[in-house]
């Protein structure tokens, strides 16, 4: 008889875990042809950190020796697509990518498409956090979730304290209030003290996130796929007054640039928005959870905490942005049948919670959402994870090329609201395609 392996003691105790069902669901599926019961050489393609993936490939392969050939390569988000296009072209590509919901619909066409008959779609909502759903199709799944990233706000302590402050704002009515008393200007009117980095959009980091958070609070989906294929929402369903949610939403965010509001608190000559936030000039600075470390090493005297992003006081259910990152399977994988077997190890209970602490995420499934008490951050991004999502669009490049035009044209006076926002809902369905 073989010698059982500490792998298989935990495997053989994670069947008997309900929630996990769905994993040994995916065992049986065979779409990718091959023997299941080889591994062989994997190549993982990804924007998550190196370090903390290789991290993750230790510990798995420290429990079965069979994954030790399985090798991760991180490659910049601005590149990913185009380097993956021509490694496939060249017959080289990898095996097995991680990406967010941001590249999904440009990459849908190199995906394989796992099945509801081997991934029951029960299964898969039970399981996993509800911002993953994006990954769904009528018939199957494009991904099997890994972590996630949610926005979620940062606050300089020391800055609110000095308004009168005694806690972040939670609401986005709170946060327009502060500004009168936060941001400073000189007699020139030059910002040199800010309360929140809005109203632009080269210069404010994740804007693309922060625009998505206030439409998805607005009640714009953004977009939604018809029989014609992924369209924009943003210029559909009249509001309050004639105007649309992202028309609400839109002007919301770009009232911060106005100088002739008492919102100013920001404009294009100022240094990026998380830079000013580490050295103690801004306020509120919305940022994703994985984050935090990169703020605390870049000034350790920063006194700063983490808090739920805000939302409309009226908001009956919140929500925020996130990225949702899983495991795709390109068509053209040399070992596809390996890298089904990579992916399933690796979104394991285990590994996946070990990645997710090692990289300042949440992990993906539901059953896991529970923060350690002695951490302190975690407890909010966790619960922020909980109620984010995502939305099918452009390569994240060009939903940043319609999203700025659209400001731009706004804070230029170029273009009225209703205006832009139909310019960029007509670029969001073409660039969608």
């Amino acid at each position: 008889m073989d010698k059982i392996t500490p792998f298989q003691i935990i495997l053989s105790a994670v069947f008997g875990v309900s929630a996990l069902v769905g994993l040994f669901i995916f065992a049986n599926f065979q779409g990718f042809g091959g023997s299941r019961d080889q591994v062989g050489s994997v190549v993982i393609w990804g924007t998550l950190p190196t370090e903390t993936m290789e991290k993750g490939l230790q510990e798995l392969t420290d429990l079965n020796k069979d994954y030790g050939k399985i090798a991760y390569v991180e490659r910049s988000p601005a590149t990913f697509s185009s380097d993956l296009a021509n490694a496939l072209a060249s017959g080289v590509g990898p095996d097995l990518i991680i990406i967010s919901q941001e590249m999904l619909q440009s990459e849908r066409a190199k995906l394989s498409l796992i099945p509801f008959s081997s991934i029951p779609q029960r299964t898969f909502l039970d399981s996993f956090l509800p911002i993953f759903e994006v990954y769904l199709t009528p018939t199957g799944t494009y991904g099997i979730p890994f972590v996630a990233d949610p926005l979620v706000l940062y606050y300089n302590r020391p800055m609110l304290a000095s308004a009168g402050v005694v806690s972040a704002p939670t609401t986005w009515e709170a946060v327009t209030g502060l500004a009168p008393a936060i941001t400073k200007r000189t007699d020139a009117g030059a910002v040199t003290r800010s309360l929140i980095a809005l109203g632009e959009y080269g210069n404010v980091r994740n804007a693309r996130a922060i625009l998505s958070t206030l439409l998805l609070q607005a009640g714009s989906p953004i977009t939604r796929v018809t029989e014609q294929g992924v369209r924009s929402t943003l210029a559909d369903e009249s509001g309050t007054y004639g105007t649309t949610p992202a028309q609400s939403a839109v002007n919301f965010y770009a009232q911060f640039a106005d100088p002739a509001k008492t919102t100013y608190s920001w404009n294009r000559s100022l240094p990026d928005s998380r830079t000013m936030f580490t050295t103690g000039d801004l306020a509120l600075y919305p940022g994703f959870a994985s984050e935090r470390t990169f703020i605390s090493e870049a000034n350790p005297n920063l006194d700063f905490d983490m808090a739920p992003i805000p939302a409309p006081g009226t908001l009956e259910n919140r929500v925020t942005y996130g990225l949702a990152y899983a495991f795709a399977f390109p068509k053209a994988a040399g070992n596809a049948a390996g890298a089904y077997l990579a992916a399933l190890a690796l979104a394991d209970v285990d590994i996946s919670n070990s990645v997710a602490q090692e990289v300042g995420m949440a992990p993906a499934r539901r059953s896991l959402l529970r923060a350690p008490s002695d951490e302190k951050y975690s407890q909010i991004f966790y619960q922020e994870a909980l109620i984010s999502r995502g939305w099918l669009s452009p390569a994240p490049l060009t939903t940043d090329g319609i999203f700025s035009a659209m400001i731009g044209d706004i804070t230029t006076g170029k273009r009225s609201v209703e205006q832009a926002v139909n310019v960029a809902s007509q670029a969001l369905t073409l660039g969608a395609q």
